[in-house]
Protein backbone atom coordinates (compact mmCIF):
# COMPACT_ATOMS: atom_id res chain seq x y z
CA UNK A 1 0.00 0.00 0.00
CA UNK A 2 2.87 2.67 0.94
CA UNK A 3 4.61 1.48 -2.82
CA UNK A 4 1.22 2.30 -4.24
CA UNK A 5 0.84 5.63 -2.71
CA UNK A 6 3.99 6.72 -3.60
CA UNK A 7 3.98 5.44 -6.91
CA UNK A 8 1.30 8.07 -7.51
CA UNK A 9 2.67 10.66 -5.87
CA UNK A 10 5.59 10.37 -7.50
CA UNK A 11 3.59 10.31 -11.35
CA UNK A 12 2.20 13.62 -9.94
CA UNK A 13 5.08 15.73 -11.59
CA UNK A 14 6.52 14.54 -15.49
CA UNK A 15 10.07 14.90 -14.43
CA UNK A 16 10.62 11.07 -13.90
CA UNK A 17 9.42 7.97 -15.43
CA UNK A 18 8.32 6.10 -12.53
CA UNK A 19 7.99 2.17 -12.56
CA UNK A 20 7.43 0.05 -9.90
CA UNK A 21 8.65 -3.63 -9.10
CA UNK A 22 5.39 -4.98 -9.99
CA UNK A 23 5.44 -3.71 -13.40
CA UNK A 24 9.13 -4.77 -13.89
CA UNK A 25 7.96 -8.22 -13.31
CA UNK A 26 9.48 -8.91 -9.77
CA UNK A 27 13.09 -8.78 -8.92
CA UNK A 28 13.67 -5.34 -9.37
CA UNK A 29 13.93 -2.43 -7.26
CA UNK A 30 10.42 -1.48 -5.76
CA UNK A 31 10.48 1.76 -7.45
CA UNK A 32 12.60 3.34 -10.21
CA UNK A 33 12.46 6.75 -11.27
CA UNK A 34 13.97 7.21 -14.49
CA UNK A 35 14.74 10.97 -16.06
CA UNK A 36 12.36 12.23 -18.69
CA UNK A 37 15.36 13.25 -20.71
CA UNK A 38 13.32 13.50 -23.69
CA UNK A 39 11.54 15.91 -22.12
CA UNK A 40 13.61 17.35 -19.34
CA UNK A 41 17.54 17.23 -20.84
CA UNK A 42 19.28 18.23 -18.54
CA UNK A 43 18.11 15.86 -15.69
CA UNK A 44 21.09 14.52 -13.98
CA UNK A 45 19.44 12.14 -11.13
CA UNK A 46 18.05 8.64 -11.37
CA UNK A 47 16.87 6.85 -8.35
CA UNK A 48 16.37 3.40 -6.85
CA UNK A 49 14.17 3.47 -4.42
CA UNK A 50 13.87 -0.01 -1.99
CA UNK A 51 10.80 -0.07 0.43
CA UNK A 52 11.12 -2.37 3.47
CA UNK A 53 7.90 -2.59 5.78
CA UNK A 54 7.86 -3.94 9.50
CA UNK A 55 4.19 -4.41 11.00
CA UNK A 56 4.24 -2.21 14.21
CA UNK A 57 3.48 -5.21 16.84
CA UNK A 58 6.72 -7.12 15.33
CA UNK A 59 9.46 -4.08 15.53
CA UNK A 60 12.70 -4.57 16.67
CA UNK A 61 16.15 -2.96 16.46
CA UNK A 62 17.56 -5.98 15.11
CA UNK A 63 14.61 -6.93 12.34
CA UNK A 64 15.47 -3.11 11.43
CA UNK A 65 18.94 -3.27 10.94
CA UNK A 66 17.99 -6.84 8.94
CA UNK A 67 15.46 -5.16 6.82
CA UNK A 68 18.50 -1.97 6.08
CA UNK A 69 20.95 -4.74 5.27
CA UNK A 70 18.46 -6.64 3.08
CA UNK A 71 17.48 -3.58 1.03
CA UNK A 72 21.41 -2.53 0.76
CA UNK A 73 21.87 -5.65 -0.93
CA UNK A 74 19.32 -5.94 -3.47
CA UNK A 75 20.33 -1.76 -4.55
CA UNK A 76 23.78 -3.08 -5.25
CA UNK A 77 22.30 -5.76 -7.62
CA UNK A 78 19.66 -3.61 -9.04
CA UNK A 79 22.51 -0.72 -9.77
CA UNK A 80 24.65 -3.77 -12.14
CA UNK A 81 21.07 -4.25 -13.94
CA UNK A 82 21.84 -2.97 -17.72
CA UNK A 83 18.76 -0.65 -17.81
CA UNK A 84 20.39 1.17 -15.08
CA UNK A 85 23.79 1.32 -16.81
CA UNK A 86 22.70 2.76 -19.64
CA UNK A 87 22.12 5.79 -17.71
CA UNK A 88 24.82 6.08 -16.10
CA UNK A 89 27.40 8.07 -18.56
CA UNK A 90 25.86 11.43 -17.96
CA UNK A 91 23.42 10.75 -14.92
CA UNK A 92 24.64 10.21 -11.44
CA UNK A 93 22.27 7.41 -9.79
CA UNK A 94 20.57 7.80 -5.96
CA UNK A 95 19.86 4.81 -4.24
CA UNK A 96 17.42 5.24 -1.55
CA UNK A 97 16.31 2.92 1.68
CA UNK A 98 13.05 3.32 2.76
CA UNK A 99 11.87 1.64 6.03
CA UNK A 100 8.07 1.81 7.67
CA UNK A 101 7.27 1.05 10.74
CA UNK A 102 3.32 0.97 10.24
CA UNK A 103 3.12 4.12 8.37
CA UNK A 104 5.65 5.81 10.08
CA UNK A 105 8.88 6.32 8.48
CA UNK A 106 11.39 5.27 10.61
CA UNK A 107 14.92 4.91 8.56
CA UNK A 108 15.58 6.59 5.49
CA UNK A 109 19.10 6.78 4.16
CA UNK A 110 20.46 7.60 0.54
CA UNK A 111 23.41 4.67 0.17
CA UNK A 112 26.50 5.31 -1.86
CA UNK A 113 26.64 4.27 -5.25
Amino acid sequence: MIQGFLLAYLNVTDFFLTSSEHETSKGFADLWLEPFLAKFPDMRFAYLIELKYIPRGKFSDELLQEKIQSAEEQLQKYGNDDRVKKFLQNITLKKLVLVYKGWELVYREEKSP
